[in-house]
C-alpha cells in the first residue's frame, strides 16, 4: 500500500479519445477503433483493455485499487535478492486471465497465457535508509499479447491521482538524503529502447529475439513470498492454488539464497547481487554476451568466465586503467567494482537502471572479492 495515496474513483475518470491509440516498447501497431476498451467502465480488471490497447492512463486497466494497492487477481511475489534502482522500494505482482495458468521452468522465466500482465511499481523514499511511506514515481507493466511481451511505462502525477503512459520514458528531478547529504539526481524512466536492453533475448523457440521477463524465475521464487504461508514457498503456493503448473514433487532448482537471510554468507548475498542485477544481460543471449562475462549464480566464482583474470573486450580499464574484472584478493585492482561505483555513461554498470551508485552493495562485493585467496592475475 501507499500510504496516504489517495486514487479518485473509476467513474470520476474523464473520457479517453477513442481514436487515440499508442503503441508500447515494441510496439503493436494496432489502428483506431470507433470505441476504445480503454474507456469501458466497470468493476475488477480490464482484460478487454489490456488484451488489445495500450491505454493512456494506468488506471484504464484497473489494475489497482482505490489505495494503489494491487487489486484481484493480483498475485505479490518478491525476489530473493533485489535488483538496484535508485533506493526505489518495488511493489511486483503477476495478474493471469481468467483460467490461465503459468508454466513451470527450472532455468528460463515461466510461460505465461497471453492476458497475463506483470506489474511493478517504482516508490522513492526521502532517504537511503527510510521507514516511512514513499512515493510512488512509476508503474512498470509487461503485457502478453499473441505470444509476444509488450512494455508499457507509466509515470505517476504530483498529485498521485494517475500515472501516464509515457513510451519515450522520462527524466524525474529527485531527491534523496543519504548519509545526512542531500544528494540530488535524475530518476531515468526507460523508453521503448532501453526496455529491449534488458529484456530482449533470444526467444524460447530460437526464433529471432523477444522480451522476457527477468525475475518470474525459479531461482529467485523459491522461498516464502509476501502472500505464501511461512512454511511454503511461493512455488508450491502458486501449485496449490492452481495458478503454477508443472512444479516437480521433489523441488531440486538452483536457488539465488535469500538476501536478507541469516544463514547467507558473504559470497552468496555477492553472488546473488550480481545475478539479479547483471545475469539478464551477460548470459549467452543477452545484451552484454558478447564481453565473455557471465555472472549468474550457476557459475564458478573462480573462473575466467566469472571474470577472475579476464581482460574485458572494448573496456580500457578507465580512469584507473584497471585491467581484469576480476582479481581475487584485491577489489581495489578490479573492474567489476570499480564500474558499479561510477555513474558516468562510458564506466557505469549496470547501463541503465540507476543514476545513483548503490553504495552498500558496492563495499558488499569488494569485501567478498577482498575475502577471496590472493591471485595473481599478471
Amino acid at each position: 500500500m501507499f500510504p496516504g495515496l489517495v486514487r479518485r474513483h473509476r467513474l470520476l475518470l474523464p473520457a479517453l479519445a477513442a481514436a487515440t491509440v499508442l503503441a508500447g516498447c515494441g510496439g503493436d501497431g494496432r489502428g483506431s477503433s470507433s470505441v476504445s476498451p480503454c474507456e469501458a467502465v466497470g468493476e475488477g480488471v480490464n482484460w478487454a483493455a489490456l488484451a488489445e490497447r495500450n491505454c493512456p492512463q494506468l488506471a484504464d486497466y484497473r489494475l489497482l485499487d482505490e489505495l494503489g494497492d494491487p487489486r484481484y487477481p493480483a498475485q505479490l511475489f518478491e525476489p530473493s535478492v533485489a535488483l538496484f534502482t535508485d533506493y526505489a522500494r518495488k511493489t511486483r505482482a503477476i495478474y493471469l486471465p481468467p483460467g490461465g495458468q503459468m508454466q513451470f521452468d527450472d532455468t528460463a522465466p515461466f510461460a505465461f497465457p497471453d492476458g497475463s500482465v506483470l506489474l511493478k511499481t517504482f516508490s522513492l523514499p526521502t532517504t537511503t535508509t527510510d521507514t516511512a511511506p514513499h512515493t510512488p514515481v512509476e508503474t512498470r507493466l509487461l503485457v502478453r499479447r499473441e505470444g509476444r511481451w509488450y512494455g508499457l511505462p507509466y509515470v505517476w502525477r504530483e498529485d498521485g491521482t494517475d500515472a501516464d503512459l509515457r513510451l519515450g520514458g522520462a527524466l524525474l528531478p529527485r531527491q534523496i538524503v543519504r548519509d545526512a547529504v542531500q544528494v540530488d539526481f535524475t530518476y531515468r524512466v526507460p523508453d521503448a529502447g532501453q526496455c529491449a536492453l534488458c529484456h530482449q533475448q533470444s526467444a524460447p523457440d530460437g526464433q529471432g529475439r523477444a522480451l522476457l521477463p527477468v525475475g518470474v524465475r525459479a531461482r529467485y521464487l523459491n522461498h516464502p513470498g509476501p502472500l505464501s504461508p511461512p512454511s511454503d514457498n511461493q512455488l508450491r503456493h502458486w501449485a496449490a492454488s492452481g495458478l503454477l503448473e508443472g512444479v516437480p514433487e521433489e523441488l531440486d532448482v538452483m536457488t539465488v539464497p535469500v538476501a536478507s537471510a541469516d544463514t547467507t554468507t558473504l559470497a552468496e548475498r555477492a553472488r546473488g547481487y550480481l545475478d539479479i542485477n547483471c545475469r539478464h544481460c551477460h548470459v549467452d543471449q543477452g545484451s552484454g554476451g558478447l564481453s565473455g562475462l557471465r555472472l549468474g549464480y550457476e557459475e564458478d566464482p573462480g573462473s575466467l568466465r566469472y571474470g577472475v583474470c579476464k581482460q574485458p573486450p572494448g573496456y580500457d580499464g578507465g580512469a584507473a586503467g584497471l585491467n581484469y574484472d576480476i582479481v581475487p584478493g584485491d577489489a581495489s585492482a578490479s573492474i567489476l567494482p570499480y564500474r558499479m561505483a561510477h555513474t558516468a555513461p562510458r564506466d557505469r554498470m549496470p547501463p541503465l537502471g540507476r543514476s545513483l551508485v548503490h553504495e552498500e552493495a558496492v563495499a558488499m562485493v569488494s569485501a567478498w572479492i577482498d575475502s577471496m585467496p590472493p591471485v595473481s592475475c599478471d
